[in-house]
């Protein structure tokens, strides 16, 4: 009983199991709350308070539920692969010639697309710590100019977003003057801030994660390429048996002496 559990842990691809877990946990944590994040922002912020849509953010919340789905089945796949390269189930999988270059093509091939899939996800993570960085700098101006103030000393107060370098051509489009608006769209802001953090750390998750299949996925490659190797030298001293045994078969019969009869 030990043995085989011995054997099953041999056959398990801990650095591609726990590479497949943060990779799933960070994508799924990512797409929920960059979700729910961008529809506060969308409907919240954008829409109800300073009265325009931004079509290419609600096709961005498509986006990240395509992300999800994707990156779930790459995990599962990348995960499936190093199962067949782990332990004897490589040497059972991974024994002959063809096989072997399959394992090697396969390899290389998951390598690449996970070095595309990392950098995407490192551009992720750059957009995600703008947008840290955005909520930090509104929930700033919310704690110093609004939350702390009375509806009679903000009467001529606006907030602006010339300050953040956006301008609109439609007037009075890119600011919110009154008390109540500016009340729900700080509060809106420090509801949907937090998600952008969660959401930029589980990016930092997927990348640790996509780094660690980059890696696993380059010694499986290594040892693919050992396995041809050994397969190569094995083949080699088993045709040397052959040719010993087949020489010794047709060597003549000892001499034998007169004197011996």
């Amino acid at each position: 009983m030990a043995g085989k559990f011995f054997q099953c842990l041999g056959r398990t691809p801990f650095a591609s199991l726990l590479a497949a877990l943060m990779v799933i946990i960070g994508t799924c944590v990512f797409c929920g709350t960059s979700f729910q994040a961008l529809q506060l922002i969308i409907v919240g912020v954008f829409n109800n308070l300073f009265r325009f849509n931004l079509n290419w953010l609600e096709v961005l919340q498509v986006l990240f539920v395509v992300i999800g789905v994707v990156m779930g089945l790459f995990a599962i796949i990348l995960l499936i692969f190093g199962f067949l390269a782990t332990g004897s189930t490589r040497n059972n999988i991974y024994s002959g010639p063809k096989c072997i270059m399959g394992g090697r093509i396969t390899a290389a091939l998951f390598m690449l697309i996970s070095y595309v899939l990392t950098l995407g996800w490192l551009a992720l993570m750059a957009v995600g710590m703008v947008s840290v960085t955005v909520y930090a700098s509104v929930d700033s101006i919310c704690t110093n100019e609004i939350y702390g103030k009375r509806a009679e000393e903000l009467v001529t107060y606006c907030f602006n977003l010339t300050r953040f370098g956006v301008y609109r051509e439609e007037r009075n489009s890119d600011s919110v003057c009154d008390y109540a608006n500016l009340r729900a769209l700080c509060n809106k802001v420090t509801e949907a801030g937090p998600l952008f953090c969660v959401a930029f750390g589980a990016t930092v998750l997927v990348v640790v994660g996509m780094v660690h299949f980059l890696i696993t996925l380059a010694a499986n490659y290594t040892r693919i390429k050992i396995s041809r190797e050994l397969t190569e030298y094995r083949d080699a001293v088993e045709m040397e048996e052959l040719e010993l045994h087949s020489t010794e078969k047709k060597d003549p019969p000892p001499y034998r002496d007169a004197s011996d009869s």
